[in-house]
């Protein structure tokens, strides 16, 4: 029987394969990568103009309260309540969205008394949100030039926080027009350190509706540590508002920019010895900053007449100290 010729030409050709996507996967991850950017970038694209819209129905729905007085540069709003003889005026901390709603609680106790004027300046409340530099001296003339428009020549100044530099800076440039200062956990340049300033991220945060949807969702972010049934639940809402409308805006994204500077302005400076003060200060400072005490101390040193009074609290004093403070008032200034 012949053999079966078994060699090269016999051999099984080889099985071929479809050649794999090299790129496939690359090309699915960029498509959803795009998609992922282009929802986000849809997002807050939406967000931001629904935060537009709803600020201006909401403007346009809310009767502002108090007066806007034209000074150079712009419009500062105030609110004026009492007739007393004497006239106390208080300046806001920094940040604050409305601080006429801020001080109610004070004012309530002390128009009884006085003549009480709300300053508002640039970037607080309703005055304008774009203005000059925010510097020490920018802000003092702005409110000589505010009281000499509603005629005050002569006022106890009350200054919380932030505002007490504005003030220090304010009874050594126009000593005539003060007649007592009041400082409510006021800030002194030698025991406090400058906290990072708002930015760009605080800003976008605003201008995209970021701070809306965060208070919609918890509305207690803005609320004041007061006492039950201090603040009405209008005004809770009015508050939460105002916040939304002021967060970061450009007067005082510039004033925390220049917040250094102007520590540094005011440092050398003292009060006037002939000036009274009367100074109070929050156990919750005194006991977080151990230099806060002495500081406020040393400040008293230079003036005749001085006063330091440590209340149990938080920093914003007049929350929950509106009483004791007027009447701590009126006692000093006999």
């Amino acid at each position: 029987m012949p053999s079966r010729a078994v060699g090269v030409n016999a051999t099984r050709p080889s099985p071929t394969f479809p050649a794999r996507a090299t790129g496939g996967r690359g090309a699915r991850l960029l498509r959803v990568t795009r998609s992922v950017l282009l929802s986000v970038v849809a997002l807050v694209a939406v967000s931001t103009l629904s935060n537009a819209a709803l600020g201006a129905f909401e403007k346009a729905n809310t009767d502002p309260y108090g007066d806007r007085v034209r000074i150079t540069g712009g419009q500062v709003n105030v609110s004026v309540s009492g007739d007393g003889e004497r006239t106390v005026v208080l300046l806001g901390g920094y940040g604050t969205p409305s601080p006429v709603l801020d001080f109610a609680p004070l004012v309530d106790e002390l128009d009884d008394t006085y003549t009480v004027v709300v300053v508002e300046r640039f970037g607080y409340g309703y005055s304008d949100l774009e203005v000059t530099e925010r510097t020490v001296e920018n802000v003092s003339v702005e409110l000589h030039d505010t009281l000499a428009t509603l005629h005050v020549t002569d006022c106890v100044l009350v200054a919380h926080s932030m505002a007490a530099i504005y003030a220090l800076d304010y009874v050594n440039r126009f000593p005539r027009e003060v007649s007592a200062l009041v400082t409510l956990d006021g800030t002194v340049p030698e025991a406090f350190t400058v906290a990072p300033p708002i930015g760009m991220g605080q800003r976008l945060m605003s201008v995209t509706g970021w701070v809306r949807w965060m208070t919609m969702l918890d509305p207690t972010l803005t609320a004041p540590s007061a006492p039950a049934g201090v603040y009405s639940d209008r005004a809770l809402e009015r508050i939460r508002l105002m916040t939304i409308w002021n967060y970061a805006n450009p007067a005082i994204t510039d004033e925390g920019t220049q917040s250094a500077a102007n520590l540094s302005a005011v440092a050398g400076l003292t009060y006037p010895p002939d000036l009274p003060v009367l100074a109070f200060v929050s156990h919750q400072l005194v006991d977080a900053h151990p230099r806060w005490r002495p500081a406020h101390q040393q400040q008293l040193d230079s003036v005749r007449r001085g006063e330091l009074v440590v209340l149990d609290g938080g920093h914003y004093l007049h929350w929950t100290h509106s009483q004791h403070i007027t009447e701590s008032l009126t006692a000093f200034l006999g």
